[in-house]
C-alpha cells in the first residue's frame, strides 16, 4: 500500500517548474501551533513555515513541504535516468511527511491560495482582503517593537502583532498588508497560532505550484466537502485500492477529528 501512496507523489514532482527564476531576499520562519480538532484542544499540531520575500512578491508554504518537494523531484529525475531492466522504480519513503500543505503567493497585492488533498491540487484568488483595525497597544517580540491590529478572516477573528521597524508589509499565510512585518498572529480562540521564529536576510528560490486547477473559493469548498462526506471512498478511487469496512470506519472517523481549517 506504501508504493500505491507514495506513487502518487509523482505527479506533484513534475508541478514545480525549474525554470522560475524568482529568488528571495529575505526568508522568515514562523512556527505555527495548531489544534486539528475545534472541539478539542488534546491534541496539537506543529509545523515550521516559510515566508520567503522578494519586494513585493512572496511565497508562504511549510519547510517540510518545500524539503519533500525537492526530495521528490529529485527521486524521480534519478529514477528515470536508470531505469531498472527498463522500468522506471519509484520509491518515495525518503520523503518526509507534509501536515499543512496550503500555500499563498503573493504578487503586487494579489494573494493566490493554493490547495491539495490527496492527488487534487487547486488555486484560487484571494477575493475578500482583511481589513485591519490597529489600536494603540504594543508589546515587545524578540526585539521587536510591535503593535497590535484585528480583523476577521473568513468566519475568525484574528489579533495580529507587527513591527513597524520592520516595513515588510507581509505575514503568514493570507495575513498581509499591514505597514510593517506580522511577527505573530493567533484567532481568538487560540485554535491557531503563528509565532516569528526567525528574520534573516537569504536567498532561495521561489518556486511556484503549477498544473492545478484554477477555481475560485466556493468551488474549492464544495469539492473539500465532497471529499470528507466520504473520504474512505475518495482514498480508494484515487488509489484504486480496496478496503477493509473496519478500514473505511478508521479512515472516515479519522477525518472528522480533522476539522479545524484555516481555509
Amino acid at each position: 500500500m506504501k508504493s500505491l501512496v507514495f506513487f502518487s507523489l509523482l505527479f506533484s514532482c513534475f508541478l514545480y517548474s525549474q525554470s522560475d527564476h524568482l529568488k528571495s531576499q529575505y526568508e522568515v520562519i514562523y512556527k505555527l501551533k495548531m489544534f486539528q480538532d475545534t472541539l478539542s484542544k488534546d491534541n496539537s499540531m506543529e509545523e515550521n513555515l516559510s515566508l520567503l520575500v522578494r519586494g513585493n512578491k512572496s511565497l508562504f508554504k511549510s519547510t517540510k513541504k518545500a524539503v519533500a518537494d525537492s526530495i521528490s523531484m529529485a527521486i524521480t529525475r534519478k529514477s528515470f535516468d536508470n531505469p531498472v531492466d527498463g522500468k522506471v522504480i519509484l520509491d518515495y519513503k525518503a520523503v518526509p511527511a507534509v501536515n499543512f500543505k496550503s500555500e499563498v503567493f503573493l504578487d503586487n497585492g494579489k494573494q493566490t491560495v493554493y490547495k491539495e488533498f490527496l492527488k487534487n491540487r487547486f488555486s484560487y484568488p484571494l477575493e475578500d482582503l482583511i481589513q485591519w483595525k490597529i489600536d494603540g497597544e504594543t508589546k515587545m517580540i524578540e526585539s521587536y517593537l510591535c503593535k497590535k491590529a484585528t480583523g476577521k478572516y473568513r468566519n475568525r477573528n484574528y489579533v495580529a502583532w507587527f513591527a513597524e521597524s520592520v516595513p515588510i508589509p507581509d505575514g503568514p499565510y493570507v495575513f498581509k498588508g499591514l505597514p510593517g512585518l506580522v511577527m505573530e498572529i493567533y484567532d481568538t480562540g487560540n485554535f491557531i497560532v503563528f509565532s516569528m521564529v526567525s528574520f534573516k536576510k537569504v536567498e532561495k528560490p521561489m518556486i511556484l505550484l503549477k498544473d492545478v486547477f484554477a477555481t475560485d473559493y466556493k468551488t474549492y469548498l464544495k469539492a473539500r466537502k465532497n471529499f470528507l462526506d466520504n473520504p474512505a471512498g475518495a482514498i480508494s478511487n484515487q488509489t484504486g485500492i480496496s478496503l477493509k469496512p473496519q478500514n473505511i470506519e478508521r479512515i472516515n472517523s479519522n477525518a472528522r477529528h480533522f476539522n479545524n481549517y484555516i481555509d
